[in-house]
């Protein structure tokens, strides 16, 4: 999905876009049919000093699913590292042409999938706007971008990143900060399917700084792989032992051992050519002045590297990329290139260790009676998208419920699971991650859909009339 450049970029890097008057981004009107761009956010942030940088990030809370671009107050020189058998990205055949020169704008990283793609072609028509004598070739935002798969069995709407959550983006950008956890393109992100036990991951970022040399790292964890923690021990999974997940060493070799019998991880999921559910996407940005070369070995000691933070990586089924960006503000010529990939290397390890958002706490169960009345009220058909639905249906006393059309992480298609109530018009899956199911009532009291995992990522559907 690279696109290339056919501008001569060499020539195109000596002079940056001519400064035009700035048109202020338009503001989003609310249509009853869209999603609306979310852009003010609580929770963690990094805070950090790197005034050539400012980073927007926009969220549509109706897919959960987002967008964060990294916008460079002068064209950067930028490279790209792409590992892993299944990337989605733009724009990155021109960053492989060697050129010693600043052309790019910004950049751009999503979620939605290969329809994501539109967030970063979104910047650079918002860019377009804000240039004078945009249509000189001079003058064209070059705006690369990656996006990660947000789709498919964690949420069974298609709303994805695009123009006008780009815009939105753009409106918001700001320097010397960013949210983390499940927020801008890690809205929605999740990682460790590898070894069966997929926990919520997220946006992660770093900052680090030796002399006047800066490094900046985001990073989106989508991994198929589990991360790792300095120490050797996976950072989260669904059944500690007093709060200790154990040692992924360990966990590999049970894994491998394992491997006559029925495998339990999910990396058979885009078992297909094109992109598949998993993906790291990762923009390491220092203002050390480098040529080209240094630069692009910049991008490969990092990428490396993650293959300590993320276990496995860069699989088949990943799409991991990752840029390396070059402000070309200082020289520090204490700093080797070596020393700056090492530098770069423990910043991302520390990025990807912030990118899991704070889980709430459990919703604790409580005992509630299903009445016959309760559950003939509950019974019923629920869409959660065209050509997915789910059945609610008496069984014995109690209820239990399938779904038909697409398989996902929390009802597999064909098979009948058993609802155990939990609270007033909540119900707990009786699967092995035991998910929470609230029914949904009208002001009159009617059951009108229903939500999985209320709270954080939440998976609507609405109730279907009878017959």
């Amino acid at each position: 999905m690279a696109a290339l450049l056919t501008a001569p970029l060499a020539a195109h890097a000596q002079s940056a876009p001519v400064p035009g008057p700035v048109s202020r981004p338009r503001q989003v009107r609310a249509d009853e049919n869209l999603p609306v761009p979310q852009v003010s956010f609580e929770g963690p942030a990094l805070t950090f000093d790197f005034p050539a940088v400012e980073i927007g990030v926009a969220e549509y809370e109706a897919g959960p699913t987002g967008g964060t671009v990294l916008l460079f107050r002068a064209p950067v020189m930028a490279a790209v590292d792409v590992r892993g058998g299944a990337p989605g990205t733009v724009n990155t055949d021109a960053l492989r042409l060697a050129y010693d020169a600043p052309f790019v704008s910004a950049i751009a990283l999503a979620g939605g999938s290969a329809y994501g793609l539109a967030f970063a072609t979104g910047i650079a028509n918002v860019l377009k706007e804000r240039t004078a004598a945009p249509g000189d070739w001079r003058n064209i935002a070059v705006v690369p971008g990656a996006i990660i798969f947000d789709l498919g069995g964690r949420r069974f709407n298609a709303i994805t990143p695009d123009e006008r959550l780009a815009r939105a983006a753009l409106g918001a950008v700001r320097a010397g900060s960013i949210p983390m956890g499940a927020r801008g393109a890690g809205r929605f992100a999740m990682q460790g399917g590898y070894l069966g036990d997929r926990q919520h991951s997220g946006q992660g970022a770093a900052f680090r700084q030796v002399g006047n040399t800066k490094v900046l790292v985001v990073t989106v964890v989508n991994a198929l792989g589990s991360i790792v923690e300095r120490n050797g021990r996976l950072l989260r999974c669904s059944h500690p032992v007093a709060g200790d997940c154990g040692l992924v060493a360990d966990r590999l070799s049970s894994h491998l051992e394992s491997l006559t019998e029925p495998k339990l991880s999910d990396s058979s999921v885009g078992n297909h050519s094109g992109l598949t559910a998993n993906t790291t996407i990762t923009v390491v940005v220092t203002n050390q002045a480098l040529p080209y070369w240094a630069l692009q070995r910049l991008a490969v000691q990092v990428h490396n590297s993650m293959a300590r933070a993320i276990q496995p990586f860069g699989t088949e089924f990943d799409g991991d990329t990752l840029f390396a960006v070059t402000t070309g503000e200082v020289k520090n010529a204490k700093l080797g290139t070596v020393d700056l990939g090492l530098l770069a290397s423990e910043a991302a390890w520390d990025a990807i260790l912030a990118s899991p958002p704070e889980l709430p706490p459990a919703r604790p169960r409580v005992d509630v009676a299903v009445t016959p009345a309760l559950t003939d009220a509950y019974v019923g058909r629920y869409e959660f998208a065209p050509g997915v639905t789910a059945e609610i249906r008496r069984s014995g006393t109690g209820l239990e419920m399938g779904v038909t059309g697409q398989d996902s992480q929390y009802l597999p298609v064909g098979q009948w699971i058993s609802l155990h109530a939990a609270g007033v018009d909540e119900f707990e899956l009786g699967t092995a991650r035991a998910d929470r199911v609230l029914l949904e009532r009208d002001r009159r009291g009617r059951i009108t859909g229903l939500t999985l995992n209320p709270g954080a990522w939440p998976v609507k559907a609405l109730r279907l009339p009878p017959g």
